[in-house]
C-alpha cells in the first residue's frame, strides 16, 4: 500500500521545525500579551496605554520596513550558492521572480512556518528582558511592539500569498481593495523586470516612501563605498525569455 504524498518538498526535520516555530511563536505571543497588559496595568498612566495601543500600528509598519529590508537583502546580496544564506534565503527570493505562482503551492505550515522560526529567538529574548513590574515604559514598549511586530511577520508570507492567488476569501479581497494588507496591484510593482523596487511586502505602505527617499539605493551605494559590498545582478536574468515590461506607476497603487 502506497503512502500518503506528502504536500510538501522539503526534509521531514525541517518541516517539524516550522510546526514546532509556529506553536512557538504564537504561544510565545500570548506571553507578551499577557506582559505587555500586565505593565500597562502596573503604570497606569495614559502614557501607558497610549504606548500600549500605538504598538499594533507601530508594529504593523515595523514589520512592513522588517519585510522589505529582508527582501531587499536576499535580493540584492549573495547567491544561491553562499554558505546557508544562500539556499535557504536568497534562492527562496530569487526562484520566487521566476515563479510567482509557487507561492500559492504551499500550505499554511510551509508559507508561515520560516518566520516564525525567525520570531521565536526575538521573542524569548524580550520576555528574559523585561519582568512583568518595574520595567516602565521601555519594558511596555519593548514587549508590545515585539508582540505585534513578530504576528505581523508571521502573518507576511501569508498576506504575500494572497496577493498571488488567483482566488482569495471574500475578507482577504476587501482588505487588499481597502489597502490594509499587501494588494496585487501593488505588489506587481516589484514584479516588474528588474525586481529592484517596492521590495515591503506585509503591507507595502512604506513602499512609495522608501522609493521616492531612493533608500535601498543610498543604502546599497553605502555599503559599496564604505565596506566594499557590492550589490549583484538584478533578476532579469533568472527570468528565462522574459520581456522587460513597462512597470506601473506608484500612483497607480
Amino acid at each position: 500500500m502506497r503512502g500518503k504524498t506528502r504536500s510538501y518538498s522539503y526534509s521531514p526535520v525541517h518541516r517539524m521545525l516550522e510546526i514546532a516555530g509556529i506553536a512557538g511563536c504564537l504561544l510565545l505571543s500570548a506571553a507578551l500579551f499577557s506582559r505587555s497588559l500586565g505593565l500597562a496595568r502596573w503604570i497606569d498612566s495614559p502614557a501607558a496605554w497610549a504606548v500600549f495601543i500605538l504598538a499594533v500600528p507601530g508594529g504593523y509598519l515595523l514589520a512592513d520596513f522588517v519585510s522589505g529590508f529582508v527582501h531587499w537583502m536576499a535580493d540584492r546580496y549573495g547567491t544561491v550558492n553562499t554558505p546557508v544564506f544562500g539556499p535557504n534565503f536568497v534562492r527562496p527570493f530569487r526562484e520566487h521572480h521566476v515563479d510567482p505562482k509557487g507561492i500559492t503551492r504551499h500550505d499554511f505550515i510551509e508559507t508561515n512556518g520560516a518566520n516564525c522560526i525567525v520570531s521565536v529567538p526575538l521573542q524569548t529574548g524580550v520576555l528574559l528582558s523585561f519582568p512583568a513590574e518595574g520595567a516602565g515604559l521601555l519594558g511596555l514598549a519593548a514587549t508590545a511592539h515585539t508582540l505585534w511586530l513578530c504576528l505581523f511577520v508571521f502573518a507576511t508570507n501569508q498576506f504575500h500569498k494572497w496577493a498571488h492567488a488567483d482566488t482569495v476569501p471574500g475578507f482577504v479581497r476587501l482588505l487588499q481593495k481597502w489597502r490594509l494588507i499587501l494588494p496585487p496591484d501593488h505588489h506587481q510593482i516589484h514584479h516588474t523586470v528588474p525586481f529592484d523596487t517596492y521590495y515591503c511586502i506585509t503591507v507595502g505602505w512604506l513602499n512609495p516612501v522608501l522609493a521616492t527617499t531612493r533608500f535601498f539605493i543610498v543604502l546599497e551605494r553605502i555599503l559599496r563605498r564604505t565596506i566594499g559590498l557590492k550589490a549583484g545582478e538584478d533578476d532579469a536574468a533568472w527570468v528565462s525569455g522574459s520581456e522587460t515590461r513597462e512597470r506601473p506607476s506608484p500612483a497607480e497603487t
